[in-house]
């Protein structure tokens, strides 16, 4: 989670943390005290010599750190806290040995390979996406990078501050290496080498329909515990127009109203939700440790046209209306705010029309802060768009539909803990794909769900809705292969045949401060806790015919679990089969993921994104290989007889092509792909179709656009990339 990133609030006393992990007892130290006393005086604002929740620079820590529960943290306690830490952090211990590599099988479908400019920076990637961005043909990267996680320079006041963060492009050079390439940026505020702090994730689409793609790059506030922090600006999302080539943009100060300055924004979403010609934009945002990360305050706007040209519009908030029901607004009210960084449109329910997709979580640790009064509603929630029934724009919230489901927990003062109220998943991570071929979009969600961080109604890692027409869905996780999601790391480690590592085996609690102190939370073995999926990647990838999909583990701490992404292969008919890494071939972990054919060869590769600060791991001087983002090319594996389909488009603008479904028969067998630019968390892609053809050497391929208009190709050659021309019939 961002928490340990967002440095820009922490105070010297905070400060002290990754320091104290590499320095001796404060006994021949001699100045953590006194940096302590310092801090205290530094956040004591009413100089009664001790500090309040309020006072203190980092709530989510405060009942550890007041031993005595009094609501008041004084020097001692300060003083007995971070010597603790610093006594248990200054033990050798093993935990930092190098990853376990394990022998690959020699029909294992994915090599990991080394990418110079790609693979070999050290830097963490907030957001990425996959696209062929100067139409050469070959599939380029784009990212948003920050500095990793070393010891930063020091602001005003003596807080940490980041670098600012900074795009990258990588062209490919059909697919043999990747060189930077410097995009020209008119603005006052940013350019290619300064996008400038808390940018987030790039969406790639264009939106001012001059045939080359913008950049939308979402943004978070810089907010702790409910308030702007001193000195920060509200920059807000950030919109790049092309402007006239691919690699020049002007940069639309405001966002054409769209900036939502305030907000924790997370994913965004683009389609043409009123079909007027224009796209609109939702987006999701989420809400970190009591408020420390933003307000969740997610947005669905319907952009309002002021002319011929785009820049001339205007993206107008229905959130909060009766146009969508108990979506966006933010309240400051447990009663109905919600948090979900991840945001979908899609036609559950195949009838022409863009509806809404979002799943909350909950970060709130502490339900008696001053900000987060209890914890906010998680679930699944999705709104039907009535546009076709009525003609106009307009949702309706569904529930009973075996998807939506609302769960949240509730501060007892009688039992003083947390109880639930109501059972949901609080899985934010959503994906979406028709897996079993009948035609309609199924839904798998992930998430954390360990105790530890935050208590929930239900603790679940993953589920598996199967959707059965008429906006109604099944529960299915265990009849599609998919309850392995919810395996322990015990598990996992005995499944991918690694052994346990010295640090594990011999595991104790901790004996310093820990999380009696904070409301339904308890400690588990590091083994007995689920793995961090934070994202999930489907794609066809031993082009079978059958739709696979790759969850990412994204913890990268310092517990020395060795988590990794893991391969689910789908079977047919919808049910999947997890593969373990000797055969996957994917030996690593990752905060999101994208799929993408690199080198032309029929195969998609996989590109996963590192970001271990985003992850809570401590910062340290240097910026080890876990910084580095990884790329695993398919072999084909034991599918490399299987033919493929690969379709660009060409005729239309982006708003007639988002949400378009492509289908590809071959045979008594009908695929079904829809085009959007963004696929999952973090991460977005290119707005074409790939196909897995088993052993069909030809396929009919129908384009139906969003509007209803439709388009046959029949008989076209597999193995092949075709580049369909959407604007003749």
């Amino acid at each position: 989670m961002r928490i340990f990133r967002l440095t820009v609030t922490l105070t010297l006393l905070i400060a002290t943390l990754p320091l104290v992990a590499q320095e001796p007892p404060v006994a021949s130290r001699g100045g953590l005290a006194e940096r302590i006393e310092e801090a205290l005086h530094r956040n004591d604002k009413d100089q009664d010599g001790k500090l309040s929740r309020v006072e203190y620079p980092q709530p989510a820590i405060f009942d550890r750190v007041d031993a005595d529960g009094d609501g008041f943290v004084s020097r001692e306690e300060a003083v007995r806290y971070y010597s603790t830490i610093s006594r248990a952090r200054s033990k050798p211990t093993p935990t930092q040995a190098a990853p376990q590599k394990l022998q690959l099988a020699d029909d294992a479908l994915f090599r990991r390979v080394e990418i110079p400019g790609l693979t070999d920076v050290k830097a963490g990637t907030n957001g990425f996406a996959l696209a062929d961005l100067n139409r050469d043909g070959w599939i380029d990267y784009l990212a948003v990078q920050s500095t990793p996680g070393i010891r930063l320079p020091k602001g005003p006041r003596g807080t940490p501050i980041r670098d600012d963060d900074r795009l990258r492009v990588l062209l490919n050079q059909e697919g043999k290496r990747f060189e930077e390439h410097s995009l020209t940026i008119e603005s006052e505020r940013f350019s290619y080498d300064n996008i400038r702090r808390a940018a987030q994730i790039p969406n790639l689409i264009d939106l001012n329909r001059d045939g080359h793609l913008d950049i939308f790059l979402s943004r978070h506030a810089p907010v702790t515990a409910g308030r702007v922090r001193r000195g920060a600006e509200l920059l807000g999302n950030t919109l790049l127009l092309s402007d006239g080539v691919w690699d020049r943009f002007r940069e639309i100060h405001g966002a054409l109203g769209a900036a939502n300055e305030t907000a924790y924004n997370r994913q965004s979403a683009f389609g043409d939700v009123d079909v007027d010609g224009w796209l609109d934009l939702a987006i999701g945002c989420d809400n970190i440790g009591d408020t420390m990360g933003g307000f969740p305050h997610s947005r669905l706007y319907l952009y309002r046209a002021g002319g011929d040209s785009f820049a001339t519009g205007r993206f107008e908030d229905t959130g909060g209306t009766d146009l969508v029901p108990d979506f966006g607004g933010w309240h400051n009210d447990d009663e109905k705010d919600k948090a979900g960084p991840d945001i979908q449109f899609a036609d559950l329910d195949n009838d022409g029309d863009l509806d809404l997709l979002q799943a909350c979580h909950v970060d709130i640790r502490d339900p008696r802060s001053e900000f987060s009064p209890a914890e906010y509603r998680q679930g699944i929630w999705c709104w039907k768009n009535l546009l076709k029934e009525t003609g106009e724009a307009c949702f309706e919230k569904v529930t009973g539909n075996g998807l939506a489901v609302e769960g949240r927990m509730r501060w007892s003062e009688e039992r003083r803990q947390l109880v639930p109220d109501g059972i949901a998943p609080g899985l934010p991570y959503v994906a979406l794909a028709d897996v079993d071929n009948d035609g309609l979009l199924d839904i798998l969600a992930i998430g954390p769900s360990d105790p530890g961080w935050a208590p929930r109604s239900e603790e679940v890692g993953g589920r598996f809705w199967r959707n059965l027409g008429d906006f109604r869905f099944e529960e299915a996780t265990s009849a599609a292969g998919l309850e392995a999601l919810n395996w322990t790391y015990r598990k996992w480690y005995e499944f991918q045949g690694m052994k346990i590592p010295y640090s594990l085996a011999n595991w104790r609690p901790w004996r310093g401060p820990n999380y009696a102190n904070q409301p339904g939370r308890r400690r588990l073995h590091p083994l007995d806790e689920r793995p961090y999926w934070a994202d999930l990647v489907f794609g066809d990838f031993d082009n079978d015919g059958w739709q696979d999909v790759v969850a990412l583990d994204r913890r990268d701490g310092t517990t020395g679990r060795e988590g990794r992404a893991v391969l689910f292969l789908n079977r047919g008919e919808g049910r999947f089969q997890p593969i373990p890494q000797q055969l996957s071939g994917i030996d690593a972990k990752g905060i999101s993921g994208e799929a993408a054919d690199l080198n032309n060869d029929g195969r998609l590769d996989l590109v996963f994104a590192a970001d271990p600060d985003n992850s809570g791991g401590f910062r340290r001087e240097g910026a080890p290989e876990r910084y580095c983002d990884k790329v695993f090319l398919n072999t084909g594996g034991r599918g490399k007889g299987n033919h493929w389909l690969r379709l660009r488009f060409l005729g239309v603008s982006h708003h007639e092509l988002a949400g378009a479904r492509i289908t590809a028969t071959t045979g008594d067998r009908t695929q079904v792909r829809t085009i959007f630019s963004a696929h999952a968390y973090k991460s977005g892609g290119s707005m074409e179709a790939y196909f897995g053809l088993g052993e069909a050497d030809t396929a009919n391929v129908r384009v139906t656009l969003l509007n209803g208009e439709s388009r046959n190709f029949p008989s076209l050659a597999t193995d092949q990339t075709h580049i369909l021309k959407l604007n003749t019939k």
